[in-house]
């Protein structure tokens, strides 16, 4: 307990505390709440207008416990950086889900900056129409549907940890709905005819790299570019979370294909079987590992090494650096802008790539591609149950087989 300073004044029978800091001219009350020592500023200096706020305060708080009503208010920018924090540590932890990169981006630049002078109890129907209006105005734009739902699931969370916290209780909490907003756009993507443009400029970039660091990085950005663009995998947390021992040869058919176990942005695993090239490009990535060079591929997958087929070792944010270089590559080889869409095209667009090549070769049926990539269709995944990848690896690992693709490593046609 703390000890009593010399500007102390009892009020309500002993029960509340008023005292003055060296460090404020405001006089303080002191008080218990459900057993727990609670402190606020009167911020009043003259003491008989004190006590009269902090009988106020005092009375206030204790109706609201004897009604179940949280009996402190916190600002909207202190439970956020509480929600923030927790998604961080569940990240950290890997317990966390991928989307919560997205969460934390929209309420550090679009809910905090809104509504951080807000107490968190005050954020109503009214206050976040509010925020809508001011959010297109931000954006320079309607936010599409998809970015209202990311937003809206960022906010869910601010007021899940209100409530944990007993900041708010779950009847004040506001009901956050989609309202309009602009349909989900076509995403740019590259074409099938530029493909081959699209391997020349990775390796003219190559050639253009000073020997050293610069030059590991792109013959890696290389690798990482055409397994993406072979695989439909996700950029980012997919690929940069895949280890040798997620990968394996399997047999269906008489067969074997280069099947690989990916941990999917909900969290959950997925087997899927790709084609025979990307082997060649696992080769590669093996063979610059002084330490794993002297093996073959195949001995390499048998022995389920718990090492991370990227390798960050020398650039702990890949994700972010492979992003700039591959925008810096594409604006060089002038591959930067989808001609279809107008927009930029980014890592993600290895995977629309993926998706419509596949679709358009019509090896595959939407719902098929949707189990490989680790994305939904909606109502057709209820009517048709969980598919058997393994029984459609041809379908997705394309012609030859993986010991031609390995064989042919030095070809360097990709």
């Amino acid at each position: 307990m703390p000890q009593k300073v010399e500007h102390t004044v009892h009020i309500l029978e002993g029960k509340a505390t008023l005292s003055l800091r060296k460090t404020s001219p405001h006089w303080q009350v002191r008080y218990k709440v459900d057993n727990k020592w609670l402190r606020t500023t009167t911020k009043e200096e003259d003491l008989e207008r004190a006590k009269n706020k902090a009988v106020d305060l005092v009375t206030n708080a204790w109706f609201r416990q004897r009604n179940n009503l949280p009996t402190v208010s916190k600002r909207f920018k202190t439970i956020a950086n509480l929600a923030i924090k927790r998604m961080e540590n569940e990240l950290s932890s890997d317990t966390g889900k991928a989307t919560y990169h997205s969460y934390i981006l929209a309420l550090k630049n679009y809910h905090i900056p809104f509504f951080k002078a807000h107490n968190i109890d005050n954020v109503d129907a009214v206050a976040l129409k509010r925020f809508a209006a001011w959010r297109e105005t931000a954006m320079k734009r309607a936010p599409s549907k998809s970015t209202q739902n990311t937003h809206n699931a960022a906010i869910n969370r601010v007021f899940d940890e209100a409530v944990l916290r007993n900041y708010i209780t779950p009847t004040q909490r506001p009901h956050v709905e989609n309202k309009g907003g602009a349909a989900s756009e076509r995403r740019p993507d590259i074409q099938i005819d530029e493909y081959p443009a699209l391997l020349q400029a990775m390796r003219a970039y190559i050639q253009d790299a000073r020997a050293g660091h610069e030059r590991d990085m792109r013959l890696l950005l290389r690798d990482y570019v055409l397994i993406l663009a072979n695989t439909g995998i996700r950029q980012g947390t997919e690929i940069i979370n895949l280890k040798w021992r997620d990968i394996s040869l399997t047999k269906s058919k008489g067969r074997e294909y280069l099947t690989m176990r990916i941990k999917g942005k909900t969290q959950k695993w997925r087997s899927i079987q790709v084609r025979h090239r990307v082997a060649r490009y696992l080769e590669r990535i093996k063979d610059r590992d002084t330490k794993l060079s002297k093996l073959s591929l195949r001995a390499l997958l048998a022995k389920g090494l718990d090492k991370p087929v990227i390798d960050a070792t020398h650039n702990a944010d890949l994700t972010t650096a492979f992003g700039r270089m591959f925008s810096r590559m594409m604006a060089q080889a002038d591959l930067l802008i989808d001609k279809h869409t107008g927009k930029k095209r980014t890592l993600y667009s290895l995977r629309h790539f993926y998706a419509t090549h596949e679709l358009t070769k019509g090896n595959v049926t939407a719902y098929q591609l949707a189990e490989h990539m680790g994305t939904s269709t909606g109502m057709l995944q209820s009517h048709y149950g969980h598919l058997d990848l393994l029984n459609l690896a041809d379908k997705f690992a394309g012609e030859g087989s993986v010991a031609e693709s390995v064989l042919n490593n030095h070809a360097d046609n990709d």
